[in-house]
């Protein structure tokens, strides 16, 4: 077998499926471990072969990444050798015990999950202290000299908090800002009535745009947020530069594992169709070289686009955006519901 010319430069992790929420917004229905996830011996090793094949840039997810025993040490191993690696947690645990670990994995910031304002943040995440404790954790993190960065989960039911969020978070010492759509899996597919409109992405580029050229705070746009609108030159890549949507990376440059060693695209198709192969099986390596497999990536061909894709004189540039959003709004993989271009 030829190895490919395809480096997963970045990696999204879900160490365990455990967790201390229950979020409405949920892609992978966390709560319960899963019965078999890796070991720490197992996951030094995975994170042995994502160094030797090139990751650059990694997230640590859950779950809630704090209650895998040793996750410190497999993000130590991977600092160690020069992975940039950040953690995602929902911020309701942070005491000595959590700043140590932190400290010990070198990691290069702490992403809290935060969905609006204290009324929003906590019916979303089913919890009416979540909010007070995120506020203790941000306190905390910023004695400690920690980056923090915060990430924000949008739906039209807290769409109307970013404004007021964006003040917050500042006002918090936040550096980074990452803004993204819920996609209606897990248990966001029992809630689709929350989905995002397109009027409101399409105020939301408006929005990333304005605060971007603010320069108060660096903000991300998140790749279900889409395409090719009057904001998009603005809206893209690191602030201060002109960036487009190039396509979706899964299977590219982008690959996700989950807590059983399962091997995905990305962490965003949570769907037991995308798996390509499990690291308790094979070596990492030999799933991301395989042939055929990241097909809806590797092989894509302007053909496979449908619905108003398949028109769309972007269609060969965009390749029909997220693919998460793609299927799991319209259960295709090369149509978009979340794209503003043309409406």
């Amino acid at each position: 077998m030829e190895p490919n010319n395809h480096t997963p430069i970045h990696c999204v992790w879900e160490l365990t499926l455990q967790c201390n929420m229950n979020c409405l917004h949920c892609g992978s229905r966390a709560g319960h471990k899963r019965e078999n996830e890796l070991s720490n011996e197992e996951a030094l090793h995975v994170a042995d072969e994502l160094i030797a094949l090139g990751c650059k840039y990694l997230s640590l997810i859950g779950g809630e990444v704090f209650l895998y025993n040793g996750w410190e040490k497999i993000a130590r191993r991977l600092t160690d050798n020069g992975v940039t690696v950040n953690m995602i947690t929902n911020g309701y645990l942070m005491n000595d015990k959590q700043v140590e670990e932190i400290r010990y994995a070198n990691l290069a910031n702490v992403a809290l999950s935060i969905d609006g304002m204290e009324e929003n943040h906590n019916r979303i995440r089913n919890n009416s202290r979540s909010f007070a404790r995120l506020k203790q954790t941000m306190d905390r993190l910023y004695m400690e000299k920690i980056p923090m960065g915060v990430n924000t989960t949008l739906l039209n039911s807290n769409i109307g908090d970013v404004e007021e969020l964006y003040h917050y978070i500042i006002n918090n010492n936040v550096k980074i800002w990452q803004l993204q759509l819920a996609n209606p899996m897990g248990n966001f597919s029992d809630n689709k009535n929350q989905q995002i409109s397109l009027e409101n992405i399409k105020w939301l580029t408006s929005f990333i745009r304005q605060k971007r050229e603010e320069n108060k705070i660096t903000i991300y746009t998140g790749d279900n947020i889409g395409y090719y609108g009057e904001n998009e030159r603005f809206i893209r890549g690191i602030p201060g530069t002109i960036g487009y949507w190039s396509g979706c990376q899964a299977g590219l440059t982008v690959v996700g594992i989950d807590s059983i060693g399962n091997v995905k695209g990305c962490e965003s198709l949570y769907d037991d169709s995308f798996i390509e192969g499990n690291l308790r099986i094979e070596r990492l390596s030999t799933i991301w070289h395989k042939d055929g497999n990241f097909a809806y990536n590797r092989n894509f061909d302007k053909s496979l686009l449908t619905g108003k894709c398949k028109e769309c004189d972007m269609g060969a540039f965009c390749r029909a955006g997220c693919r998460g959003a793609c299927f799991f709004t319209k259960g295709k993989l090369h149509e978009n519901a979340y794209c503003v271009y043309n409406e």
